[in-house]
């Protein structure tokens, strides 16, 4: 028998279909997905506006501390070294 010759229309059906099983093949399935509760859950655990304004105010006390440390041993230059470092890393929180 002979083979009939694939029309565009065809080769396009055949292209989506065959991306439409990719995707689906990929996609999660609902038992994968967060429930409402599971989100419920994680909204508990993240920190509030209060807890990250409580962070800012702690960081801002430790920096003043620590520039009030620096200017009390300028002459030690190990010692503002250390300060200079403790910045960076305060910096990066």
């Amino acid at each position: 028998m002979k083979k009939r010759k694939e029309s565009g229309f065809d080769k396009l059906a055949r292209l989506i279909k065959s991306e439409s099983d990719d995707i689906r093949s990929t996609m999660a399935t609902k038992a994968e997905t967060a429930t409402k509760a599971d989100i419920a859950s994680m909204r508990k655990d993240m920190a509030t506006r209060a807890d990250i304004a409580g962070i800012m105010t702690e960081l801002t006390d430790i920096k003043q501390r620590l520039k009030a440390v620096e200017v009390a041993v300028e002459n030690h230059a190990g010692f503002s070294k250390e300060i200079d470092l403790a910045f960076a890393r305060i910096a990066v929180i």
